[in-house]
């Protein structure tokens, strides 16, 4: 028999048989007689709905309330303005469905799959159990232009080991999670950067192929003890520059320009050649940044290292100065007092004035070179080549590498940030 009315589906809905020919294997399904059967403003309330079958329906301005939605199936139906406020979901699956405007309230879900769904307006609030909910969307959002509609959205719920996939390519999805705790769920192929999380506390989830803006991931979301999040090389490619405080705080990332590093990393880049010039006194610095251009395949001149025997030590440091593309000045109180030094300095400018490209790169280790004045210079004779040689590197954006001087106390991470400063410089084209 097919329910052609709402009276009989009030009495199937509450498991009334409904004729002698509805018998029990029947009633687990809704047959519909043509079209798609509408119900409005209908309130279901303690009513057990496991194994039922909902297909080709259409609820508006409904209320499901504590109801058990075991083992349920909605299959290819609409609903409009329809809350499950106090239901329990376990194993049930919403396929081929339109969800506009819908709530689910103080809900206990298991297992709950929504399958090709389309949205506006879906919210989960006050749901303190969300296990294992999967959501794969055609569109999650039909207004998703307005900035007022917020297509998605999970406020004050726990939500663990959940899916929530687009297949939707280029669609830039709107999904709120504001006060929730989020864990172990991933989220796969959607362009977050209209989304954002605030005030949550996210770990363990993934992040596969999505797209961030620098607004996803608000100031006060956390994460309990070290229980980071995960996020692939392709998000991180896709997505506009995100805070260095949101990298670190969430994912454990170290590296603030992580973005254009993994560019580095994923692409052919050619550096450019180095003259390192130093003072002798600061040779542990400067053989500990000689390392690590080495690692990265930069080829570089340290005296100590390089440096042939038989000639003549202005001869080998002008040759090398022509042959290689830049100078890399390590600026202390000690090379700017070197007569060696300021020789190699004079060689770079000369060397700028013919080809007319930019020769010399400071880093300092100290803060001489800010302080020094011509009137210190000694000998006097000297004064006016070694402050030309100064001014240069003053006019020059120089990298602080004084908190490195000290090999005992070094903060490897902060070193190795600094060195990714050094290497975007130092590449061709710059």
């Amino acid at each position: 028999m097919e329910i052609s009315n709402v009276n009989d589906f009030i009495s199937w809905i509450n498991n009334n048989p409904i004729s002698e020919s509805y018998t029990e294997t029947t009633s687990y399904y809704f047959p519909v007689h043509f079209g798609m059967f509408v119900v409005e403003d209908k309130a279901f309330s303690d009513i057990d709905l496991t194994n039922k079958q909902f297909i080709a329906t259409e609820f508006i301005s409904c209320v499901f309330n504590k109801c058990n939605l075991n083992n349920t199936i909605f299959q290819s139906c609409t609903m409009k303005n329809c809350t499950f406020k106090n239901c329990s979901i376990d194993n049930s699956k919403f396929m081929e469905i339109d969800l506009i405007q819908c709530k689910f309230e103080s809900c206990c879900i298991v297992d709950l799959e929504l399958c090709d769904i389309i949205t506006d307006e879906l919210i989960f609030k006050n749901c303190n159990d969300i296990f294992r909910l999967r959501i794969t969307a055609e569109i999650l959002g039909i207004n998703n232009c307005s900035e007022q509609s917020q297509n998605l959205s999970f406020k004050d719920s726990y939500v663990s080991s959940g899916i929530i996939h687009s297949n939707k390519i280029n669609q830039k999805d709107k999904i709120i999670f504001s006060d929730c705790i989020v864990q172990e769920s991933n989220f796969y192929n959607i362009d977050l950067s209209n989304s954002r999380f605030e005030g949550c506390n996210l770990s363990l989830n993934q992040f596969s192929d999505c797209v961030f803006s620098d607004e996803t991931f608000a100031d006060k979301n956390g994460i309990p003890a070290n229980e980071y999040n995960y996020v692939d090389l392709r998000t991180i490619l896709n997505s506009s520059k995100q805070k260095f405080t949101t990298l670190e705080s969430l994912f454990g990332i170290t590296y603030p320009d992580i973005k254009n590093y993994l560019i580095d990393m994923t692409s052919k880049v050619e550096f450019q050649s180095i003259f390192i010039s130093y003072s002798f006194k600061d040779k542990i610095i400067a053989n500990r940044i000689n390392e690590e251009l080495r690692k990265r395949g930069i080829s570089t001149f340290l005296w100590e290292k390089d440096a042939p025997y038989g000639k003549t030590l202005k001869e080998i440091m002008s040759k090398n100065i022509k042959e290689k593309d830049r100078i890399l000045f390590i600026a202390s109180k000690n090379s700017l007092k070197s007569q060696a030094c300021h020789y190699e300095l004079t060689q770079g400018r000369k060397k700028q004035e013919k080809i007319w490209e930019n020769i010399l790169f400071p880093i300092h280790i100290d803060n001489f070179l800010f302080e020094v004045t011509k009137e210190m210079i000694r000998p006097k004779e000297m004064q006016d080549e070694y402050w030309s040689n100064i001014k240069e590197l003053k006019n020059i954006n120089s990298i602080n590498f004084s908190q490195f001087v000290n090999q005992d106390t070094i903060d490897e991470t902060e070193f190795g940030n600094q060195i990714f400063n050094l290497l975007t410089g130092l590449r061709k084209g710059k």
